[in-house]
């Protein structure tokens, strides 16, 4: 009965293992350039076009003040600060496509 109990015990921790392993083989460290880099193929640039258009409309609304927007510093300064939390964890422990879609 012994060896069996120890063989069920050692096929567990090498089935936690492997699925350590595969966990770890998706994770990335991404850091500066090429984490921008992720987050643009992985947001398909359709956020960088949204931010070209934002600024056009700035541009335009320039000319009639009443249509100037306000933005909420604090909501800015939250999901900045966001960014930048994911920004770290990438760089130093790695993240998946699934976090990078976050930003998006």
């Amino acid at each position: 009965m012994r060896p069996l109990l120890l063989l069920t015990t050692l096929l567990c921790v090498l089935c936690a293992a492997l699925a350590e392993a595969q966990h770890n083989a998706d994770m990335v460290k991404l850091c500066g350039r090429s984490f921008l880099r992720a987050v643009v193929y992985a947001c398909g640039g359709s956020r960088w076009k949204r931010v070209t258009a934002d600024e056009e409309t700035l541009q335009s609304s320039n000319r009639h003040p009443r249509l100037r927007t306000t933005a909420v510093p604090a909501m800015d300064r939250r999901w900045r600060d966001q960014r930048q939390a994911l920004m770290s964890v990438c760089c130093d422990l790695g993240c998946q496509m699934s976090d990078l879609f976050m930003l998006c």
